[in-house]
């Protein structure tokens, strides 16, 4: 059946005119008139009795509207629901981020919620890199270089990463003068991908040092609070760094520069609270970042 052929049937049905439904749906009244015929052609039936004085539905066709035109006003309410999607801020919008974004993240998702009232937030906070493709997350928040052609992304700024320790740490076991003297320290490490502590550090220089430690984690808020408690060094962004509790360790040797990314699946049309998030996530990454 054709949906469209099906509607001009209900629009006649509804208006008792042909030239009253083909104006209804912006139609001219002879390609109305075809659409009807075809309707009836490929039902075998007749479901309009056509006058000179107006258009009345058959028996069969009494009972074909009633079929059709509840179901007719819910894909009519389906199309506006999932159109709205396109243009208004609505809707259930995922995101994941790095659990040490993920405080920092809340205040600006609940003001885009005061700014949208019909938008839903859900906010994942992890370390492990969703899979985006299936699309149960709309947006993460993540670092480093993006590889795979699958995803798109929107380059949010740089956070630079050095190595700390509290001053406290550094009066009992030394500051390290070289990277060489690293091997001495506690080195508190994050892991990689697969789950194994990160085997180096980066250097400026673009190299890398080896490394070893007793202590790693895949939570920035943890290797800071060890460091904090004098534990070891560790390698932070600057961002998570602050507070006056922690300072610098070989800063002109040790880190490197760090891509942030909003990452999200490569498509050409996607829903307004998606573009309104990473709108917002990249004014908000330049404003905490300057």
């Amino acid at each position: 059946m054709d949906l469209e052929h099906a509607r001009g049937f209900v629009a006649v049905v509804e208006h008792g005119s042909i030239v009253a439904a083909a104006e209804a749906l912006g139609l001219s009244r002879p390609t109305l008139s075809r659409h009807l015929t075809a309707f009836e052609a490929g039902l075998g039936v007749a479901v309009l009795h056509r006058t000179a004085r107006q258009v009345v539905p058959t028996e069969a066709g009494r009972r074909l509207y009633g079929e059709l035109a509840p179901l007719l006003q819910e894909a009519a309410r389906i199309d506006r629901a999932f159109r709205r999607e396109a243009h208004e801020v609505t809707g259930r919008l995922t995101v994941s981020v790095p659990p040490v974004l993920a405080t920092q993240l809340t205040d600006l998702l609940v003001a885009l919620q005061a700014e949208h009232p019909e938008l839903s937030v859900v906010l994942q906070s992890t370390a492990q890199r969703i899979d985006l493709r299936d699309g149960r997350v709309d947006v993460a928040l993540r670092a480093g270089a993006l590889v795979d052609p699958d995803l798109t992304c929107r380059l949010l700024g740089r956070r630079s990463i050095r190595a700390w320790a509290s001053p406290a740490y550094l009066a009992a076991r030394g500051v390290p003068a070289t990277v060489d003297e690293l091997e001495a320290h506690a080195l508190l490490r994050t892991l990689t991908p697969d789950g194994a502590p990160r085997p180096s550090w980066p250097l400026r220089d673009g190299g890398r040092v080896p490394v070893g430690g007793r202590f790693a984690s895949d939570d920035q808020r943890a290797l800071r609070h060890a460091a904090a408690g004098g534990h070891g060094v560790c390698l932070l962004d600057e961002a998570t760094a602050s507070g006056g509790d922690l300072v610098p360790v070989l800063p002109e040797v040790v880190g490197t520069e760090l891509e942030v990314h909003a990452v999200f699946p490569r498509r050409t049309l996607q829903p307004a609270r998606v573009r309104r998030f990473v709108e917002a996530v990249v004014g908000w990454f330049r404003a905490t970042s300057s």
